[in-house]
């Protein structure tokens, strides 16, 4: 007498069932019903008989015949165990033609727990008779991460994928015509636009700035394609105007690969804040960038250090908050061309410090400068003897080593020239003088070489 083993029971998967041959399971029953002391059990081994000889001629058949039946099927095994090892015989569960009552006796005189399975054929899919596995699986699922970035308009509300699409620089001009008539409607844009010449990029962008229509959606539009130049025009922002341009309108710039060709930039005009300058940091061929009267301060300066290799003209005219200790940041750009700090708080101070560096790095620099230190420049004169000549001394550093007669005659030469120096006093005080008049006059004598392109 051969000994049985129940079959497995998986708490986890109440749907687990091992697949096994059809002649391991009929031997199986033809076992129990042999050994089987139940009065009536004949003629449930002959229903068992019929039903599984009906399943196992119809092993693997997709059709349904209406009822709630339950076919064998063969599954690949899902354990641990080597595949040499011997499965446990299983019961599937009766028909639902079969009395609930019996199928419980017979799983009861067997001495078997029975393990009921479902039937998932109202749904139209298979039963699940995986056993879930305590470790994880040898093998896993491809995953292909994609980020994508959600992107809303200034109102906060309509995502980009509702927007107009970008126009890239191999796609036809009647395309951004025909895209930027659509957030324009009624000005006659695109007629106005395909009456020109040469419809180029940047003639659409001139017209738009012209007219003051450059806004969000236009610049999301226009933003790989070849444009070089874009002039924001201050009637965009004016409350009285046609005020079109939202408060994220900057934030266009920072895009990936946004506007690789734009060249020149321009904010005259308009009133903006430092943290906006942040979004330009990362335009690859930025040379001219116009901030003439848009009232940012030192801190504006500084965000501009990033553009310190492209920027070959800054205008900062007009701007009172910019003051000298706005000068280390302007020292970073090295390639500086131009610079205009005309009507800012830089004084001569700056000035001064500003001339020292081009003068240490032989770097020639065309400079706008405060109306004040032009005045100062100009009376140069005025404030000290500026050509010195032997025995007076023009060497600040050698001042230690003169008597104070000799300091007092220095002075006396200087006074002649700015009355309000004083030629008397102790000889440290004389000293003192003395150094700070020759040291400022090398310095001033530096502004004017930069000045005059002489750095």
């Amino acid at each position: 007498m051969s000994t049985h083993i129940p079959p497995l029971v998986d708490d986890q998967n109440p749907l687990y069932c091992p697949g096994i041959s059809a002649d391991a399971y009929l031997q199986s029953l033809r076992t129990r019903i042999t050994f089987s002391s139940v009065s009536h059990n004949q003629d449930l081994s002959q229903s068992f008989a019929h039903i599984f000889g009906r399943l196992s001629h119809e092993e693997d058949s997709s059709s349904d015949t209406g009822e709630n039946t339950f076919r064998f099927r063969r599954t690949e095994r899902v354990s641990s165990q080597s595949p040499s090892e011997d499965l446990p015989p299983y019961f599937p569960v009766p028909s639902a033609r079969m009395s609930r009552g019996n199928a419980r006796l017979v799983g009861a005189r067997a001495g078997i727990a029975l393990k009921r399975k479902c039937s998932f054929s109202d749904l139209d899919a298979p039963p699940k008779y995986a056993r879930s596995l305590q470790s994880p699986p040898d093998s896993s699922f491809d995953v292909e991460i994609c980020h994508q970035s959600l992107r809303y308009d200034a109102k906060g509300s309509t995502p980009e994928s509702k927007e107009i699409s970008p126009v890239r620089d191999d796609d036809d001009i009647a395309t951004s015509i025909r895209k930027l008539d659509a957030i324009f409607p009624g000005i006659r844009l695109r007629e106005r636009l395909l009456n020109l010449d040469c419809a180029t990029a940047q003639n659409i962008v001139d017209i738009l700035a012209e007219n003051g229509y450059i806004n969000e959606q236009a610049l999301k539009i226009l933003r790989y394609t070849a444009v070089k130049s874009i002039v924001f025009a201050p009637s965009m922002f004016d409350e009285n105007g046609l005020n079109l341009v939202g408060d994220d309108i900057y934030s266009i710039f920072s895009y990936a690969d946004s506007f690789r060709s734009l060249t020149e930039l321009s904010f005259a005009g308009i009133r903006i804040q430092n943290s906006d300058l942040q979004h330009i940091h990362h335009l690859p061929s930025l040379s001219v960038l116009r901030l003439n009267e848009t009232g940012i301060g030192n801190e504006g300066v500084f965000l501009l250090v990033s553009l310190k290799r492209t920027l070959t003209k800054l205008f900062l005219t007009a701007n009172h908050d910019i003051s000298n200790d706005a000068v280390p940041a302007i020292l970073f750009l090295i390639n500086l061309s131009f610079l205009s700090i005309l009507d800012t708080g830089i004084d001569m101070i700056g000035l001064r410090r500003l001339a020292k560096h081009m003068h240490e790095e032989d770097h020639v620099m065309d400079i706008e400068i405060p109306f004040a230190c032009e005045a100062y420049v100009d009376n140069v004169t005025s404030h000290y003897l500026i050509n010195p000549i032997p025995p007076l001394i023009t060497n600040p550093h050698i001042c230690g080593h003169l008597s104070s007669t000799v300091l007092k005659r220095n002075l006396e030469a200087h006074a002649a020239y700015n009355p309000s120096i004083v030629t008397s006093g102790t000889r440290p005080e004389m000293l003192e003088r003395l150094s700070k008049i020759l040291e400022i006059r090398q310095l001033d004598l530096l502004v004017l070489g930069m000045l005059e392109g002489n750095c």
